[in-house]
């Protein structure tokens, strides 16, 4: 990448970056400038990146023996005085990230001793991300596997798998997300795909116990989120006591409803749900729970292609079909049959999402040798957001080409 244009000399860069840093350590918040003081971190590459308002960073390799993923570095640019190399390891975690303190404790000590100090627990990778020195590469693989983790997740690869707390901590979760992240890693296949990458793109699996979607799976390429059929259970006189104390406000359950499907009867003090426009919003449930709770008919739904980074931009992904939550093995199946036709005719560098997009969800669907499943929804088209088909979108855009003229 070009040095930006209108870059001062070193010398006046160095000072500027300097100035930079010494900014983001004033005022009343705790500073991740001065953090990052603490460790072996280049800051100075940090800063002339954000004295010139462009990435310093550059691609580089870090070779690992016996490693083929889980391993990121980067140099700085020969415009970045002083130069500097950043290398980590994104490690794996425990479904839901329960994490002992004395886990913690063992990778802050190996960050300390063959790295520069530096962690990261909560990114939205779904893995632990540990900084090194690269002469130390090697090392630190025998010492995480010692400590009962791997290094893995990066690439063109299945990703490390990311889960909500599921059932361990959340009174919401609707099928065991822990169980099923780990029955996922019983699978060979799953590891493997893991630790070698040889997929067109990036694959990732995550799960979300209920719609309130806390991993995030409706953008990932394959995402399970917890649901259930029909309208919410309602405890019709535990919502009254609800009510009567003022902690629940009906008529605000109503207004606030996306699909209206809530009916506040005023005289005889009920709410009335309709299971069929229920959009499983989850918001009367969080306002009067444990009064009004999700459905006993509970599902997993499966959706596909979603992402962030793509080559046709942001997607979230399409609805796939239902799963039993009891029954786990289906989805890790499921996932390598959807893989399958992608691997096979995606190029290099198109998601899952990308690849739908070209082919058309309809002819998707055809090569899984599946049939499109009901939204259970009155009105199914009517969401925020929609991704148009090629057919759909060719029409549009003939048509914006004739009122240009």
């Amino acid at each position: 990448m070009a040095a930006p244009p209108d870059l001062p000399p070193p010398e006046e860069l160095l000072r500027r970056a300097d100035e930079m840093l010494k900014h983001f350590e004033g005022g009343r918040w705790p500073s991740h400038v001065s953090e990052l003081r603490r460790t072996g971190y280049p800051l100075h590459v940090y800063g002339v990146g954000l004295v010139a308002r462009k990435s310093p960073w550059g691609p580089s390799t870090a070779p690992v023996q016996f490693v083929n993923t889980g391993v990121l570095a980067r140099v700085a640019r020969e415009w970045v005085p002083g130069r500097g190399e950043e290398v980590h390891f994104r490690v794996f975690h425990t479904p839901g990230k329960f994490l002992p303190t004395s886990f913690l404790k063992k990778l802050a000590e190996l960050s300390k001793k063959l790295g520069v100090g530096l962690l990261e627990v909560v990114g939205q990778t779904g893995a632990l991300v540990i900084n090194l020195r690269k002469e130390h590469a090697e090392q630190l693989v025998d010492e995480l596997r010692a400590i009962g983790t791997d290094v893995g997740g990066s690439g063109d690869a299945i990703r490390a798998l990311n889960a909500c707390v599921g059932p361990a901590l959340c009174e919401f979760a609707l099928f065991d997300t822990l169980a099923w992240y780990a029955e996922f890693h019983r699978d060979k296949r799953v590891n493997d795909a893991i630790a070698t990458p040889g997929f067109p793109y990036k694959f990732k699996i995550k799960l979300s116990g209920c719609p309130m979607d806390c991993a995030r799976a409706n953008r990932a390429d394959f995402g399970l989120i917890g649901i259930w059929e029909g309208a919410p259970e309602v405890d019709q006189e535990a919502l009254r006591r609800k009510v009567e104390a003022g902690e629940v406000d009906p008529r605000r359950l109503e207004e606030r409803c996306p699909s209206r499907a809530i009916t506040w009867d005023e005289k005889s003090g009920t709410l009335i749900i309709n299971g069929e426009r229920c959009r499983k919003s989850m918001n009367c449930i969080r306002s009067a729970f444990p009064a009004i709770r999700p459905g006993r008919k509970k599902k997993v739904a499966v959706l596909v292609g979603g992402g962030v980074k793509g080559r046709f931009g942001p997607k979230l992904g399409w609805f796939l079909t239902m799963l039993d939550p009891d029954k786990p093995r289906d989805a890790v199946g499921l996932a390598f049959k959807v893989i399958e036709p992608w691997d096979r005719e995606g190029v290099p560098k198109d998601r899952l999402g990308d690849y739908i997009l070209k082919v058309g969800f309809t002819e998707f669907l055809r090569r899984l040798g599946m049939e499109a499943s009901g939204r259970h929804v009155a009105n199914p088209t009517y969401i925020p957001y929609k991704v148009l088909q090629k057919e759909e979108r060719d029409k549009f855009l003939k048509l914006s080409e004739e009122l240009g003229r």
